[in-house]
């Protein structure tokens, strides 16, 4: 799956909405964004169409679903802000909420597990 395009966070809130209810009538989903966004009908349309010309959804006789998966996002996101705000280096990232002391013990022994098996398969 290709990367997406930067998304706004608009984009981010209607894809996590059509991700854990698709596939997902366009009228339900304009239901949906109501209740959980508080939007309009046109806004949540507008975001589908956005979305749509992105290549991130589909709206096929009025069924919207996902043509990005959640993960790619996720990845396309975190390589945008590592890019962005820390020239590409990930240790001035870490580094970044090690200071703010924001990483608890068991999150810190998750990266740990996450790096020992990034070098086992690399």
């Amino acid at each position: 799956m290709k990367s997406p395009p930067s998304l706004s966070l608009a984009d981010h809130r209607l894809l996590d909405l059509v991700w854990s209810s698709e596939p997902i009538s366009s009228p339900q989903l304009c239901k949906l964004a109501q209740a959980q966004l508080g939007w309009k009908r046109t806004t949540t349309y507008t975001v589908i169409k956005r979305l749509c010309d992105k290549g991130c959804l589909k709206n096929e006789a009025a069924v919207v679903t996902s043509l990005v998966d959640r993960a790619t996002v996720q990845q396309a996101d975190g390589q945008e802000v590592l890019q962005r705000s820390f020239h590409g280096s990930l240790p001035s990232f870490l580094a970044a909420f090690l200071r703010a002391g924001s990483v608890s013990d068991q999150e810190a022994a998750e990266i740990e597990q996450m790096l020992e098996e990034y070098r086992q398969s690399h």
